[in-house]
C-alpha cells in the first residue's frame, strides 16, 4: 500500500520551479500528518472556487443537500476568502482542494493553511470529526431548536481542534490569527443585515444574509479560542468581544487532533456550543426557531 498522497495540479500554466519545490515541501509535511495518505488526494488549482464546488457537492454529509457546484463561494460573509477545503467523499476518499495562489500570502501562511487541512483529514480518518456527528451518534434536538445551530457548532469544534494542533506544533502564522477585530467584522455584517431587514421586511433575504454571517462567526470563534488556549493570542486581543468567554470555557477542554474522542462526547459538546451560538444570535438581535407552525425568524 502506498504511503504517499495523490497530488493533482489543475492549473492553466505550469508553476515556476521554485513554487513547485515549495509545494513538494509542504505536501511532504502534509503527508506526515495524515493517518492513511493513500486515501487522500490534494488538488492544487488556480480555479479554487470551481474545483472546490465540484467536490463539495459530492460529500454525503453536507448541510445543504440541494447546493449545486456553481453555488459554492469562497468569499465569506465578512470579506474573508477560503483558500482550501477538505471534502470527505462516500467511498472513503478525501479530497483537499487548495488554491495555488496561497503561496502569494507567504510561506508561513501557506504552511498553516495546508497543515490545518491535514488536521481535518486526521479527524475524518480517526472517525471523530464533529461535522455531521449528530448523524452518527445519539442526538436529540431540543424543542424549538433548528439544525443550523448544530451544524455551525460542529464547525466551531472542528476548526478549534484543527487550529489548536497547528499552534501546538509551532506552525502559527502571525498574520493569520483571529481576534476581536475579526469578530467585530462579522458582528457588523449581522447589524447591516438587521438594518436592511427593518427597511425591507424581507425575511428570506434576512435569513440568507444572517446565516452565513453566523457560520462565519462560528469559525472565527473556533480559531480565536484555539489561539487563546495555546497562548499565541493574548487575552487582551479578545477583551472587546466578551462573548468569547462563554465559548472558550467550553472549547478549552477539547484536545487537538492527536487524541481521538468518543462520538458521544463530541455530540454533547456540539449541543452545548449550539446553545451558545443561539444565545449569541439572540444578542445580535435575531431569533430563529422552529415552532409547531414551521420555522420562525424575527429581528429586534
Amino acid at each position: 500500500m502506498s504511503s504517499e498522497i495523490n497530488v493533482t495540479y489543475r492549473i492553466a500554466r505550469a508553476l515556476p520551479a521554485a513554487q513547485q519545490a515549495t509545494w513538494r515541501t509542504l505536501l511532504a509535511e502534509f503527508t506526515a500528518e495524515v493517518p492513511s495518505p493513500e486515501k487522500v488526494e490534494v488538488i492544487i488549482t488556480d480555479e479554487y472556487e470551481k474545483v472546490a464546488g465540484e467536490y463539495a457537492v459530492q460529500e454525503p454529509d453536507r448541510m445543504n443537500s440541494t447546493m449545486t457546484a456553481d453555488q459554492y463561494r469562497a468569499d465569506r460573509a465578512d470579506g474573508a476568502r477560503a483558500a482550501a477545503k477538505t471534502c470527505a467523499l462516500a467511498d472513503g476518499r478525501i479530497v483537499v482542494v487548495v488554491g495555488s495562489s496561497t503561496l502569494a500570502c507567504g510561506l508561513p501562511t501557506a504552511r498553516q493553511c495546508v497543515l490545518h487541512e491535514a488536521q481535518h483529514v486526521r479527524l475524518q480518518q480517526h472517525g471523530d470529526v464533529a461535522h455531521a456527528v449528530h448523524r452518527r451518534a445519539p442526538f436529540e434536538l431540543p424543542s424549538g431548536f433548528t439544525w443550523e445551530y448544530v451544524w455551525f457548532a460542529e464547525n466551531t469544534i472542528d476548526e478549534f481542534r484543527c487550529e489548536r494542533t497547528v499552534h501546538e506544533r509551532g506552525w502559527t502564522s502571525r498574520s493569520n490569527l483571529n481576534t476581536a477585530v475579526d469578530f467585530a467584522l462579522v458582528a457588523d455584517v449581522l447589524q447591516k443585515v438587521r438594518a436592511k431587514h427593518h427597511r425591507t421586511g424581507d425575511l428570506m433575504d434576512t435569513y440568507h444574509g444572517a446565516m452565513p454571517a453566523l457560520l462565519r462567526a462560528s469559525t472565527v470563534l473556533g480559531y480565536g479560542a484555539a489561539g487563546l488556549v495555546t497562548g499565541v493570542i493574548r487575552p487582551g486581543d479578545w477583551i472587546q468581544a466578551p462573548a468569547m468567554g462563554r465559548f472558550l470555557d467550553l472549547l478549552e477542554g477539547l484536545p487537538g487532533t492527536d487524541r481521538v474522542l468518543p462520538r458521544e462526547d463530541i455530540a454533547a459538546a456540539s449541543l452545548e456550543v449550539a446553545k451558545r451560538l443561539r444565545q449569541l444570535f439572540n444578542e445580535m438581535g435575531f431569533d430563529y426557531r422552529e415552532t409547531p407552525d414551521g420555522f420562525w425568524l424575527s429581528v429586534a
